[in-house]
């Protein structure tokens, strides 16, 4: 009798483990392996990255990193436009010789790929470079929204790059313009 009632207890306590499981807390806009990065209080976009990176969402801007050893990181930046009329590509423009200058062997090997960020027309840049003796490689995708640019950077040393682009991709899939 009492193996009876303890087998009882026993399968009473998977079924509520296993109903407690299906009923988390996790908010269903998140998409599944991630985390939101972006601070509701200062950011004007919603932006996720995997759970696994960590996160600095100190201000406006987001930034996270792979890990501790790999340095690999993204980064989200907005900023209202000093012009109403200021396109990417004169933003582009306006910082290229700023790159050229701090990177030995800069490459520039996609310039202005048109693509879709949250449904807005933006602009891909992806672009390498030398900077004490470590080889970089760098993404940026740049939109302007309601007179504001939003500009995503992912960067990594060259050797990491490939590694983390299926991730990246996904980052810039979820990106959402406001909250």
């Amino acid at each position: 009798m009492k193996m009876k009632r303890i087998i009882s207890i026993i399968t009473a306590v998977m079924i509520s483990a296993a109903v407690l499981a299906g009923c988390s807390d996790r908010d269903p806009s998140v998409p599944d392996g991630m985390k939101l990065a972006s601070n509701p209080d200062l950011a004007t976009y919603t932006f996720f990255v995997p759970e696994s990176w960590s996160v600095d969402t100190q201000n406006a801007s987001t930034r996270a990193y792979c890990s501790g050893t790999d340095r690999s990181f993204i980064m989200v930046m907005s900023g209202d436009l000093q012009h109403t009329d200021s396109t990417v590509d004169s933003w582009w423009e306006s910082g290229l010789g700023e790159l050229k200058a701090l990177y030995e062997n800069f490459d520039l090997s996609v310039s202005g790929e048109d693509i879709k960020l949250d449904g807005v027309d933006a602009k891909k840049y992806v672009y390498s470079g030398d900077f004490d003796d470590t080889s970089f490689k760098y993404s940026q995708i740049a939109a302007v929204k309601g007179g504001v640019i939003y500009i995503i950077t992912y960067g990594a040393t060259a050797d990491k790059w490939d590694g983390h682009l299926d991730e990246v991709n996904k980052m810039i899939e979820n990106f959402r313009f406001g909250k």
